[in-house]
């Protein structure tokens, strides 16, 4: 019987196990497995000069070593941009959520648990959603994202229920108890959520997207990303999402693809362009983010423990290394950006303690000294963006 929780957990859409044993063929071949065989084979691996092959082996071999020295040097003065860190009872955190239009409280969620948490501002508990695995109101299976909704200046709770292929709505009322709203249904597993006034962006499996009017909770918008961009070999991930509050237009990047590329197409489907991030070959998109305040994307990069700023330029792009290792940064999976302008973060891995963390952001009144991203703290580096035609 297959663990579907754990296979979740583990490999998440669109990463599948490995399965490295090979059968046996010949006289032993009642025996199920094998180790593979030392038999010669042509992989089909040809080069044209092998001297230039060998020298672009090196320079891509040293250009990892120093980019993993650099994120992982630690500064000479401490660290001060950690604030907060909570860690108990936490167990696979995948997303956090903010609710800017009430008290600032927090909103996790739980995969393995099935359940949402809601915290105040200071990290501490307040009540819990779900915690039993079903398709019932209130209970979730394996959910994966959630996002905050603003309706008649009050703060909603969209959550992706994924197994249960749909959206369940919340309210937060009297106590910090969950109030049950409606549910948006999808056809395929949902797993990233974007959200702006009136409007509804839905990631799934099989890299289709989903836009709802939600006022009327009516599906505007059902297409796949892979068709749309001319993707030759697609894969079952979904893509990450997120909005721009001022246009409603959707930012869409492939966590699997060969090169760095964030998309811009409308509510309805239209493509608008595709920026390409040059000189950056080991920025990994693990989670897209957009910064209302600053107008720049805010990247999630599991792999390497590192949060990223850039700048969405047609002319050039700025992009920046806001927090690494050597910030107590390990890897992050999700982020919400707080009125106050600190940034809070989960982290969860199968070998790190899951944890969320409160870092300094922006300057804010209770950090009065603290840096903003506009000085130049963390490091830099100035790329060319590429508006791609299909």
């Amino acid at each position: 019987m297959v663990d579907w929780a754990t296979r979740d957990r583990l490999y998440s859409s669109g990463y599948q196990p490995i399965d490295i044993r090979q059968r046996r063929v010949g006289i032993d071949s009642s025996l199920p497995y094998s180790v593979a065989s030392n038999q010669r084979h042509n992989c089909g691996l040809q080069f044209v000069n092998k001297s230039i092959s060998t020298e672009r082996l090196h320079q891509d071999l040293k250009d990892a070593i120093d980019f993993q020295e650099n994120i992982r040097e630690k500064e000479k003065k401490k660290s001060n941009k950690l604030l907060a860190t909570y860690a108990y009872n936490i167990n696979w955190p995948r997303s956090v959520c903010y609710l800017s239009e009430t008290d600032g409280s927090l909103i996790i969620c739980e995969q393995e648990r099935c359940r949402l948490i809601l915290f105040t501002s200071q990290l501490m508990f307040r009540s819990t959603c779900g915690g039993t695995r079903g398709n019932d109101s209130y209970e979730l299976d394996s959910p994966w994202h959630v996002t905050e909704f603003i309706e008649n200046s009050s703060s909603n709770i969209l959550v992706a229920d994924t197994n249960n292929r749909r959206i369940q709505c919340f309210l937060i009322g009297h106590r910090g108890k969950f109030i049950y709203k409606y549910t948006l249904t999808t056809k395929d597993k949902p797993f990233y959520l974007a959200t702006t006034k009136h409007w509804l962006a839905v990631s799934c499996e099989n890299g289709f997207l989903k836009t709802f009017f939600i006022p009327e909770r009516e599906e505007i918008l059902n297409v796949n990303l892979n068709e749309l961009f001319s993707i030759k070999t697609p894969k079952s991930i979904a893509y990450r999402v997120c909005m721009d509050p001022d246009d409603h237009s959707i930012f869409v990047s492939n966590p699997l693809g060969k090169k760095s590329l964030i998309h811009q197409i409308t509510i309805d489907g239209k493509y608008i362009r595709s920026i390409k991030l040059l000189n950056q070959p080991f920025l990994h998109i693990n989670s897209l983010n957009y910064d209302k305040q600053n107008r720049q994307f805010l990247i999630i990069d599991s792999i390497n423990s590192i949060i990223y700023s850039v700048k969405p330029d047609l002319q050039e792009n700025n992009v920046e290394i806001l927090f690494k290792p050597s910030d107590h940064l390990n890897h992050p999976q999700s982020l919400a950006i707080t009125n106050e302008g600190h940034l809070v973060v989960t982290e969860c891995s199968v070998l790190t303690q899951h944890a969320i963390k409160i870092f300094r952001y922006l300057s804010c009144s209770c950090h009065s000294r603290a840096m903003t991203p506009s000085v130049k703290t963390s490091d830099v580096t100035s790329v060319k963006s590429i508006v791609l035609q299909y």
